[in-house]
Parts: C-alpha cells; sequence; structure tokens
C-alpha cells in the first residue's frame, strides 16, 4: 500500500500545486471572472431548473424570449461533468468543475509525456507546466472549453497507445476521448484533436515502417473516429442542425471577415514570452494597441516552462518537431489575416472560417509548447543522478507553481456568493413571474447605445457594473427574460442577427420606431444609463407602459412569399403590434382573423402550453415571439400543425374557431436521433470488447 502510495505521489502533489491558486474557491464566494455570470451561470442553471423539475430542458425560457437549449451547443447539456450541477449548488457546482477539470487536463498531460519517454515524476511536472499554462487558466471562466482542453491531453495519450499497438481497447479509449471532446462541443477543439492526433500519429510511429505497416493504425485511427461520432451524435445532431442555421453558418449574415473578429494582436506576441508585456489583462480591458480585450489574457506557459521548452528543441525525441509545428501553427492561425496561414486554412477547411476569435488557436499552441516543455524534462531526466532528481524535480515543480501562481488566481477573481441569489435592485421595479406565467422581458439598450459605464481599467469593476445594470444574461438568474440580446453565438439564428443590425441603427437613429419594435416582441420593461447631473451614468429601468404579452392573436395578418414586400410593409406600419408580418404565403386565411384568446399560459423548460379560444367563422392567427426555431415543433390538441414565421424570425399558427390546446417546443427529432446513434454505438462498443474479453478468458481456461 505504501509502495502504491509513494508511485502516485508525484502526480498528486503536482495536481495539488495546481490547484492551489484556486484556495478562494474554498470559501463561500463563487467565481466570477469572464462569461460566467453573464452567460455560463444562467445556462447550467436553466438546465439544472428542468431537470429539478423532472422536465427535458428542451426550452430556455429566457434567451430572445424562448430559445433552444438542449439542442444548443453553447450549454454543453450532453457533458457528463453537468451532474455537477444537478448535485451541488449553483456556485459550489461551477467551482468543481473548474478545479476537477484542471485535474483532469494535468493528469492526462501527465499520462501523454510518459509515452514520450519520463517517468512519473517528470511526467508530473510537465503536467503541472501544462495545467497552469497561459492558455489552461485563461479558459477556466469558460466552462465548455475548459471541459474539452482537459480531455485533449487523454486523447493525444490514447492515439499514441493505438498507433504503437492498434486494437479493440485502444481504439474504443480513443474513440470515447474523442466524443467527449465532442459532448463538451467547443467545435475548434475539432480541429485540435485532428492536428494533434497527426502530430502523435507520426511521432508514435518515429517516421518508419512500410505504408502497409502504417496503413493498420491509420485504419483503426478512422474506426475510432466513427465511433467518436457515434457515440457523440447526441450532442454532434443536434449541433450540426443548429449550427447549420446559425448566423456562423455559410450565408448566415456573419461572413469570414466577421468570424476572423478579435485575432491575437502582433504586440501581443510579446506576451507569449512573459505575462503584462502589453497590458495587466487581470486589470486592464483594453491598452492602446489592443482595443479589444483578449480572448486568452495570458498566453505564455512561463518562465520555467520557457527554458524546458529550449531544452525539449534541443534534444531529439518523440514528437519535437511535431510538437514545434504544433506551437507555430497555432500561432500563425492566431493572429488571423495578419498571416496568409489563417486565409489558406479556412479555405481548405471552411468551417475554421466559422469559429470566432482566431485567438483561440493559441490554445494548440499552447499544447505544442507543453509537449517541448516535456521533452526538456526528458532531456534534464538524462543529464541528472536519479537521487539529484528527487531534490531537483520538487524544486522544479515549486518554480513553476510560484512562476504561474498569481497569473492563475488572478484570471479566477471570486465574489460574494450573493452575486447568484440577491435580486438586483434594479429589478425592485418589475414584478417576479409566478409558476409558469412567462416571465417578464427586458431590453437592454445600452447594448445598442453604449453608455461609459463601464471603468476598463478595472475588470472587476466592470464586472459588479454589469450585475448591476443587469448585463444579458445576468438577470435571468432570477426570473428575467431578454429580447434581442446581441450576441454572435453558435446557436442565434441569422433572423436573430438580423434583427440585431437593424435595432443597432433603430436606437440611435429612429428610437420611437426601436421602441414600438421591442414593445411589439413583448418587452415590458428597458434598462438604459442616462448621464446624471453629476456628470455619471447611472442605470435606470424604464416600464413600458400599455406593454404587450408576447404571446397573442393578430388582428391583422400580412402574408406573401415576397420576404422583401413583408418586410417593407412592416416598416411602413412602424412594426404594428396587432399585425402579423409573414413571409409566406397563408392560404385560406383573411388579412383580418377572426378574435381569438389565450386562455392559459404555461411557459415551462420543456415547452410552451397554451389553451386558446377562437371566436370563429374563420381561424384566427396566433403571433409567438420566441424564437421560430423554440416552437417548430407544435401540436395542436396532440396534432402536429406548422408553424410560420413571424416578424422575420419569430413565429405564428393559425388555430381554428373553437378551444384547443397547443404544445410549442423545439424540435426535438435531431437530439432523439442522436440519442439513438449514441446508445447504439455505446452497446455494439460494450459487446465487442466484451465479446473479446470472453474470448481471451475462454482461451486461457
Amino acid at each position: 500500500m505504501k509502495a502504491r502510495l509513494r508511485v502516485h505521489l508525484p502526480l498528486a502533489g503536482a495536481i495539488l500545486l495546481a490547484l492551489l491558486p484556486f484556495r478562494d474557491f474554498l470559501g463561500s464566494g463563487v467565481p466570477a471572472g469572464r462569461d460566467l455570470l453573464f452567460y455560463f451561470f444562467p445556462l447550467k442553471a436553466h438546465l439544472v431548473e428542468a431537470v429539478v423539475r423532472g422536465e427535458m430542458p428542451w426550452v430556455d425560457r429566457f434567451r430572445w424570449g424562448g430559445s433552444p437549449l438542449l439542442g444548443s451547443p453553447s450549454a454543453a447539456p450532453f457533458d457528463p461533468a453537468n451532474v455537477l450541477f444537478v448535485l451541488l449548488p449553483l456556485g459550489a457546482a461551477m467551482k468543481a468543475w473548474i478545479l476537477l477539470h484542471l485535474a483532469v487536463a494535468l493528469a492526462g498531460f501527465a499520462a501523454f509525456a510518459r509515452r514520450l519517454g519520463l517517468e512519473r515524476a517528470p511526467a508530473a511536472v510537465a503536467g503541472l507546466v501544462f495545467a497552469l499554462g497561459g492558455t489552461t487558466v485563461s479558459l477556466a471562466a469558460f466552462p465548455p472549453t475548459l471541459s474539452a482542453l482537459s480531455i485533449l491531453p487523454w486523447f493525444a495519450t490514447f492515439v499514441f497507445d493505438l498507433v504503437r499497438a492498434p486494437g479493440r481497447r485502444t481504439t474504443a479509449a480513443v474513440a470515447a476521448a474523442a466524443a467527449l471532446i465532442l459532448l463538451a462541443t467547443s467545435p475548434e477543439f475539432v480541429f485540435f484533436a485532428v492536428c494533434v492526433a497527426v502530430a502523435v500519429f507520426f511521432s508514435a510511429r518515429g517516421g518508419g515502417g512500410t505504408w502497409r505497416q502504417k496503413a493498420r493504425p491509420l485504419a483503426f485511427l478512422a474506426a475510432s473516429a466513427l465511433l467518436a461520432a457515434g457515440l457523440g451524435a447526441i450532442s454532434l445532431l443536434p449541433g450540426a442542425a443548429t449550427a447549420a442555421r446559425s448566423v456562423r453558418s455559410p450565408g448566415g449574415g456573419m461572413g469570414p471577415g466577421a468570424a476572423a473578429m478579435k485575432p491575437l494582436v502582433a504586440p501581443r506576441l510579446l506576451e507569449l514570452l512573459v505575462d503584462g508585456a502589453v497590458a495587466d489583462w487581470t486589470v486592464a480591458a483594453s491598452a492602446p494597441r489592443v482595443p479589444d480585450y483578449p480572448y486568452l489574457p495570458s498566453l505564455t506557459p512561463g518562465r520555467v516552462a520557457w527554458a524546458l521548452v529550449l531544452a525539449g528543441l534541443l534534444r531529439k525525441g518523440p514528437g519535437r518537431i511535431a510538437a514545434a509545428v504544433l506551437a507555430l501553427l497555432g500561432t500563425l492561425l492566431a493572429l488571423g489575416a495578419a498571416t496568409p496561414v489563417f486565409g489558406l486554412a479556412a479555405g481548405a477547411l471552411p468551417p475554421l472560417g466559422w469559429i470566432r476569435y482566431p485567438e483561440k488557436h493559441m490554445i494548440l499552441a499552447g499544447f505544442g509548447l507543453a509537449w517541448l516543455a516535456a521533452l526538456g524534462l526528458s532531456r534534464l531526466a538524462l543529464a541528472i543522478s536519479p537521487r539529484g532528481l528527487t531534490i531537483v524535480l520538487p524544486l522544479l515543480a515549486l518554480a513553476v507553481f510560484l512562476d504561474r501562481e498569481e497569473m492563475a488566481r488572478r484570471l479566477s477573481p471570486v465574489e460574494d456568493a450573493a452575486v447568484l441569489t440577491q435580486r438586483p435592485p434594479l429589478l425592485a421595479g418589475l414584478p417576479e413571474a409566478s409558476g409558469d406565467a412567462p416571465p417578464p422581458r427586458l431590453f437592454f439598450n445600452d447594448a445598442y447605445k453604449p453608455a461609459p459605464v463601464y471603468d476598463k481599467r478595472d475588470i472587476g469593476a466592470a464586472s459588479r457594473v454589469g450585475c448591476e445594470t443587469l448585463l444579458p444574461a445576468y438577470a435571468s438568474l432570477f426570473g428575467v427574460g431578454y429580447q434581442f440580446e446581441v450576441d454572435y453565438d453558435l446557436s442565434l439564428s441569422a433572423e436573430a442577427f438580423e434583427w440585431t443590425r437593424l435595432l443597432s441603427r433603430a436606437v440611435p437613429e429612429t428610437p420611437s420606431l426601436a421602441l414600438r419594435f421591442v414593445r411589439g416582441a413583448g418587452v415590458s420593461a428597458i434598462v438604459k444609463s442616462d448621464q446624471g447631473a453629476d456628470g455619471r451614468y447611472r442605470p435606470h429601468l424604464m416600464r413600458i407602459g400599455n406593454s404587450l404579452p408576447p404571446y397573442r392573436f393578430a388582428a391583422h395578418v400580412v402574408a406573401s412569399a415576397d420576404a422583401r414586400a413583408v418586410f417593407a410593409r412592416l416598416l411602413e406600419d412602424g412594426f404594428s403590434a396587432d399585425t402579423a408580418y409573414v413571409d409566406a404565403a397563408l392560404p385560406g386565411l383573411p388579412a383580418s382573423p377572426a378574435a381569438g384568446w389565450i386562455l392559459s399560459a404555461a411557459d415551462r423548460p420543456s415547452g410552451l402550453f397554451l389553451d386558446v379560444e377562437v371566436d370563429g367563422p374563420a381561424p384566427g392567427f396566433l403571433m409567438l415571439y420566441r424564437l421560430r426555431e423554440a416552437v417548430e415543433e407544435a401540436t395542436l390538441d396532440g396534432r402536429p400543425v406548422p408553424v410560420s414565421q413571424v416578424a422575420f424570425g419569430f413565429a405564428g399558427l393559425p388555430v381554428p374557431p373553437g378551444r384547443h390546446a397547443l404544445r410549442l417546443r423545439p424540435d426535438t427529432r435531431w437530439v432523439k436521433i442522436g440519442a439513438l446513434i449514441s446508445a447504439l454505438t455505446a452497446l455494439t462498443l460494450a459487446a465487442a470488447l466484451l465479446a473479446r474479453r470472453c474470448r481471451t478468458a475462454s482461451g486461457s481456461v
């Protein structure tokens, strides 16, 4: 027992050192860095809400008045680690998520370093270098991305095993790791995994062997890719369906230029060597030569790590060239249009042009640099006696920790736990929705006409102001929804993006028309920051007089297959609140449909449930101001009915005379098909592994 503990002591010590910078997590506070409060906490909270209620989380009832949730890549709904949010309070679950994935990342890279020939102790130090590297600790505030990153070194490890010993078990291990990357729903990691697999393949083969000998591991790698696609189908299929019509899809509205926004700017290359060469990004939100806050506030692997990287470059070892190529490729891609590499790569692989922020590719560079550092540790281990290593390696691990501790700690700030539970004062004037009533909706005016309320010299202060001003989607933690939220998310439809473009002109230039837009879409209050007598800007909540319910029957219908004509009419009418603007022909429906009433409305995570009544004798037309993709699977009295697009992005449908029950939810088809494929793949894989084990056992009897 003592011998086993002694064997695992280096890895345990490395994990402890990696988690020490996050010791503030042991208190009652909650992590509040970057997008956690304004994006990821709300997503996880809405997922958990459904599970606790015993419902399927088909819909996020708060975003854009209702948007798909279970089929949305952004929420990573099928990541196994989501169980933390079911078992623990929201803040504690996020802390556990970050700490768990950092430990998994460290252990995975240590396992990979073992495949490179390192003993356990130096391999643990290599894992520490990876876990405290700038690109790793920068991702602590991005849960899905951190999840994918934590699996990447395990994927590399299993690919190494497969190339060296192709077989069912190694193929299954690669497939399982790749499937976990798919379930984490960070699309760039599919590309990273392919690059790492290629690098590992050539490193593990050592450049030797005939094409026939190389073909066998390649065939097993291809099989593992197919298995991974099958295992991850529950996430892959709905995610692909969502992405195909999103703002980031081909023709989705953003274009290659917009998708390539915010690359790594050349001045920040100095920060590869040391943090803060341009600015201290734990405090500052911009710098003279860097106008936008970087996606990765820290880029460097650390000063100690750089010494190991240089040693690794000087040593012939498994993958020295491959690791250097990964580091160089990631850096060149991160620079975006500054070099021809990004354009050439996006031309050859169009999905690369859909990934926002080319700076993300520095994650691949970070992996390559950590690989080189591992080779440097191997060189060090050869140069020092085993007795000397027992002294040098702990000191080296401590040096890595001391070098990276402050940056890792500052990139994961902690706020009082009340930030997740205490209703902001600005919401005092807005009644809370009770039960299954549709939540009230806000319009965040500052997103379209920015007010200078955020101190770009102090990230922490800016985050607190974001909470005070109800920055989307923070208020949804307190039962309040948003409409026309500005984002370029992969799950946001192209039509929704066009609305943000329209409002970006209407709010500053024609605010009265913008007010008609937001009122017509069911918004009941506007958050706006205005300048006071003392010159300071302060937020306030403006209630909209005579606000309209988001779900209501139309008094008039403008319907035509000529979308341009419908849009022109919408602008001409000034977006009449009682008119449904439908960009499709609706034969049999009069221009003035019958009156109708909503008798009851239950807005739940599993869908929108309405009891309605229409006078007749003609049909009525029900307008639903939530994203069309959130209601396109509709039934009327249990029978499927088609849903039309209203006002370019929202939804509506004719309702026959009489009293009826409506159920509206997102298209569940791809989640169900994906779940079936994933289950069948898992069963097939388990059967294949068990059959081999049974044959091995029977052969040994």
